[in-house]
C-alpha cells in the first residue's frame, strides 16, 4: 500500500458507520421476528431501541522497571529489603495470577427450587488487604465482599450470566474474570388432572 494514512481513515471511517448502525424489528413472510440492520423494502421495520451496555474495565497490568530506582540511602530503620525494592512496590508489582469463577462452570444447569446458586473463584495469591470482589449477574451488580464465594438468590429460570470483578480499596479495577454462562431450573409441582 503506497499511503498507509489514507488506508487508516479508510478503515477507520468504515469502522464508524458500522458502530452507529441501526438495528430494526420486522415480521418476515412466515410469521417470524426478525431483527437486523437492513430490512427489506415494505416489511414495515421499525428502528428498535438498544439499551446502553453494562461493561467492565479490563485488566491492565502494571509495568515495572528491570533496575530498582535510585535511592539515597534510607535510615537504618527503614532499609529496603535485599531485593532493593521497597515493600509497598514489591506487593504492588505481585499481581493477581489467577482470577476465574469456578463454579457454576459454562454452561452448567443448576437445580435449585429457591433459585439460589453458589459462585466461587479461584483467587491466586489471596485476597490482598483492601481488595474486594464486585459480583454482578445478568450485566447488574448483585454483591460485592472480601471472601471468594458469593449465593445468590431468587434466580429465574433460565440463562443466566455471572462475573465478578476485583477492586482495590480505591474502588479501581484490578482485574474481571470471564463471564459464564448458566441455566437455573427449578421442580414445579403439575397440577393433577
Amino acid at each position: 500500500m503506497r499511503n498507509p494514512v489514507l488506508l487508516l481513515l479508510f478503515l477507520s471511517g468504515i469502522s464508524l458507520s458500522v458502530a452507529h448502525a441501526e438495528v430494526y424489528r420486522w415480521v418476515d413472510a412466515t410469521g417470524r421476528v426478525v431483527y437486523g440492520d437492513n430490512p427489506p423494502k415494505k416489511s414495515g421495520a421499525k428502528a428498535v431501541d438498544l439499551p446502553t451496555l453494562t461493561i467492565a474495565d479490563g485488566y491492565a497490568p502494571k509495568v515495572t522497571a528491570s533496575e530498582p530506582a535510585v535511592t539515597s540511602s534510607p535510615a537504618p530503620a527503614e532499609a529496603a529489603p535485599a531485593s532493593g525494592v521497597p515493600p509497598e512496590a514489591a506487593e504492588e508489582a505481585t499481581a493477581y495470577s489467577e482470577f476465574k469463577i469456578t463454579s457454576p462452570t459454562a454452561d452448567e444447569t443448576v437445580r435449585s427450587n429457591t433459585g439460589s446458586v453458589d459462585v466461587s473463584v479461584a483467587l491466586t495469591p489471596s485476597l490482598k488487604s483492601g481488595d474486594g470482589i464486585v459480583w454482578y449477574v445478568d450485566s447488574k451488580q448483585a454483591g460485592s465482599g472480601v471472601t471468594p464465594t458469593v449465593t445468590l438468590n431468587d434466580l429465574t429460570v433460565g440463562t443466566h450470566r455471572v462475573f465478578a470483578v476485583l477492586n482495590d480499596a480505591a474502588g479501581n479495577i484490578i482485574q474481571n474474570t470471564e463471564t459464564i454462562t448458566f441455566n437455573m431450573l427449578r421442580q414445579t409441582a403439575l397440577p393433577k388432572r
